[in-house]
């Protein structure tokens, strides 16, 4: 069972940045998979035979990106653009 896009953000209230972009980075691997098989018109894995299949996972994760980017835009301009933190400091 997959949850809303809106408790998917809540759960990730307390990341920091650079684990959001991990995040970010992690769903966006799953979507351009999932569109390069599509476009071979290859569903020959296991997953197909699962509930959710993959087709509906793509759509909630993209739903899950667009409210992350959300958080982060939010994110970054309360602590790197109106804050004093720097990404190359959150490296550290």
């Amino acid at each position: 069972m997959m949850i809303s896009p809106e408790m998917y953000v809540e759960e990730l209230k307390d990341a920091t940045y650079l684990e959001l972009i991990e995040e970010r980075n992690s769903l966006i691997e799953y979507i351009v998979e999932y569109e390069r098989n599509e476009r071979r018109g290859d569903r020959s894995s296991e997953d197909w035979m699962v509930c959710p299949t993959p087709d509906v996972v793509y759509q909630v994760y993209m739903e899950y990106l667009a409210a992350l980017c959300l958080m982060m835009q939010e994110k970054y301009n309360e602590e790197y653009v109106c804050g004093d933190k720097t990404l190359s400091d959150s490296n550290n």
